[in-house]
């Protein structure tokens, strides 16, 4: 069975986490699974939308600690499995396009970081997100000392990291974390309906948005400023502002087609 199942239609790639046995527990064979969904939708010009979800009872319930698929004893090893593992999370984080994670039941650890990683999260009730990794004695990965600090202030952060607190849906969504709270059952749906309405959007604008706002964080208002002027200068060649352009003169629904 493969670790990690991809489909694709109607402009949206769908990445699914699929060892539901162990609720999608990361080991070395779903890191290199979602590595290589995540390349593929990225290398994909058809793709305009991401959708990241998980098959069984949960999201994902972090590292694999009964089975890891590696000697965890060899340091070089470890290294290279969370290399690769990071491979999918900078590719959903840096992929111009929309990506979209629908999350039920537990996302901790990895798993949690990995639905960070996404731009819009919808979480069902029952979801439980929590950097538990301190309670096995390590430090976060899959991107989490990089997404809490910017997500929620070093002072929370630091809470939930040391802490590893579980925070319940509904909390999430207070802190910032995620976008929407949902009823038992329809995350997917919901994040499927999203990521439709949104391939069907100006692709290349929701791309450069994107690549300009992950720079707010290191960049003076006046860099930030010249990096709009530079990425409108872009995005005005494109198609898709050509048919914005003429539906909005027309009075008619622009219809994008990503390019």
């Amino acid at each position: 069975m493969e670790a990690v199942l991809t489909d694709f239609q109607d402009g949206v790639f769908e990445i699914i986490l699929n060892r539901p046995e162990k609720i999608n527990a990361l080991n070395v064979e779903l890191a290199k699974g979602l590595a290589k969904a995540v390349a593929e939708a990225k290398n994909n010009p058809d793709v305009r939308a991401v959708l990241v979800y998980g098959n069984g009872r949960g999201f994902c319930a972090g590292g694999d600690l009964k089975d890891f698929g590696i000697d965890v004893s060899n340091p070089l090893e470890v290294k290279e499995f969370l290399q690769v593992g990071h491979e999918g999370v900078l590719g959903l984080f840096n992929i111009e396009k929309p990506v979209i994670c629908a999350v039920h039941g537990p996302a901790v650890g990895a798993g949690c970081n990995l639905a960070f990683a996404c731009d819009i999260v919808i979480a069902e009730q029952n979801a439980i997100f929590s950097e538990l990794f301190s309670k096995v004695g390590v430090i976060p990965d899959f991107g989490g000392l990089y997404f809490l600090p910017q997500k929620v202030g070093m002072h929370v952060a630091s809470e939930l990291i040391f802490t590893g607190k579980k925070l319940s849906a509904n909390e999430a969504k207070d802190y910032g974390l995620i976008n929407e709270v949902v009823e038992g059952g329809q995350a997917i749906e919901k994040g499927r309906e999203l990521a439709r309405s949104l391939a069907k959007g100006p692709t290349k604008a929701f791309g450069m948005a994107k690549r300009i706002m992950h720079q707010a964080p290191y960049l003076r208002l006046e860099d930030m400023l010249e990096l709009e002027a530079y990425g409108q200068a872009v995005i005005f060649q494109s198609e898709d502002f050509k048919e914005g352009q003429s539906a909005f003169i027309e009075k008619r629904e622009p219809k994008f087609k990503g390019k």
